[in-house]
């Protein structure tokens, strides 16, 4: 599968997401809504959108911490630290999805202060939950989000 993009180079690191990065990550070609915050500030360390970038300094993707991350309508919980991902498309596919996002646990794991770490994963997203799981995260429960007429299952992991 062609993407365009090079392969990324190993190990992968998470920085401060810049405003070239969300500049760069909004001109993805991504199905449905995706939303970067401004990053004219640094967000506290465990908050907010962080860059993930290969050992080249290539732009891969990004995680985000704390509400940012957190799915729509969960409620924040005390002592946890919410996770998201999101991987450039262009990489999909690759099998890189274990290294990406064990670069986001890595780092997160030096921000969560004995927190639970928690990420939510669409029930249609197969390879999310794969990967999820393949990190570390186990599965606690689901969440629905209902807008108009449709209900997303959401499916809640915990590590």
């Amino acid at each position: 599968m062609s993407t365009g993009a090079a392969e990324p180079v190993l190990p992968y690191s998470v920085s401060v997401l810049t405003i070239d990065d969300a500049m760069e990550i909004a001109m993805w070609r991504t199905p449905g809504p995706w939303a970067v915050q401004d990053s004219l500030e640094p967000p506290r360390p465990d908050e907010g959108f962080w860059a993930i970038r290969d050992a080249e300094d290539t732009l891969i993707g990004y995680c985000a911490f704390g509400e940012q991350a957190r799915s729509v309508g969960l409620p924040g919980v005390p002592g946890t630290l919410d996770v998201a991902l999101g991987m450039d498309p262009r990489y999909h596919g690759r099998h890189l999805g274990a290294p990406f996002a064990e670069a986001a646990v890595a780092h997160a794991n030096t921000i969560r202060d004995n927190r639970t770490l928690r990420a939510t994963v669409p029930s249609w997203n197969a390879v999310g939950r794969h990967t999820a799981e393949a990190v570390g995260f186990r599965l606690v429960g689901t969440h629905e989000l209902r807008g108009g007429r449709s209900v997303t299952t959401f499916y809640v992991y915990e590590m």
